[in-house]
């Protein structure tokens, strides 16, 4: 997955990168809650430069959902 991604929510959810994979998500992880959420979907917006629509972040229910968005508007993975 893209290192940045994962730095973003390493540093959103304050847990290490290592424990970060596309399963990721709010049943998995204590540190996702709502408001987390909202804060990680910020950050992602700005550090891509994106803004998702209400549909777009309602289908978001683990990491990996992230990445495939990500991908859609063309964002380069390493």
């Amino acid at each position: 997955m893209n290192k940045k991604l994962n730095q973003i929510v390493s540093e959103v959810f304050n847990i290490e990168i290592s424990e970060i994979n596309e399963n990721t998500n709010p049943e998995n992880s204590e540190k996702w809650d709502s408001f987390n959420f909202y804060v990680l979907l910020n950050e992602i917006e700005k550090e891509f430069n994106i803004k998702f629509d209400i549909d777009e972040t309602l289908e978001i229910k683990k990491i990996g959902d992230f990445k495939s968005l990500l991908q859609k508007r063309g964002i380069e993975w390493e």
